[in-house]
């Protein structure tokens, strides 16, 4: 039971983590008139080189390609991102890319996040961040194996 007691806690916690960031990503970008969702958006594209399509980028943001295509959307009317004009490949296919106002917000992010981190996480040592992000993933990636066996249904 102690197994069964510990991942619901590990879940509890989990989940109130995920909404606790998500109101301060939104309250942290209420200046820019933008989400969450639209900072998951940016984040994953300045880690891109060379941009994302919209498969990529639902799948780097784990959201679906409608939700990817209503955020991108949204982004582009801004000014925050463009289509990469140089690929030649259906629209669906274009990468997207920031634009230099979408760099500046990513700055912006860039700042709050480690301000956060670091009221969140000063007084934890550094090597049980890394043990602790190292377990985490495995978690994920073992969770996310487990759903494509698809051992549990659909």
């Amino acid at each position: 039971m102690e197994k069964t007691q510990r991942f619901s806690s590990f879940i509890l916690s989990i989940d109130r983590i995920s909404k606790n960031i998500k109101r301060i990503k939104d309250n942290a970008m209420k200046k820019y008139d933008l989400r969450s969702a639209h900072v998951m958006c940016l984040f994953n594209l300045v880690k891109s080189q060379d941009g994302l399509n919209s498969t990529e980028l639902a799948e780097a943001c784990g959201v679906d390609k409608a939700f990817i295509s209503r955020v991108t959307g949204e982004l582009e009317r801004r000014g925050y991102i463009k289509r990469n004009q140089n690929a030649r490949s259906s629209i669906y296919k274009c990468k997207f890319v920031l634009t230099e106002a979408g760099f500046e917000i990513n700055q912006y992010i860039n700042q709050k996040i480690a301000e956060i981190m670091t009221e969140v996480s000063g007084t934890i040592a550094d090597h049980k961040l890394k043990i602790f992000y190292e377990v985490l993933g495995i978690i994920d990636e073992n969770i996310s194996f487990e759903l494509k066996e698809e051992k549990y249904g659909k």
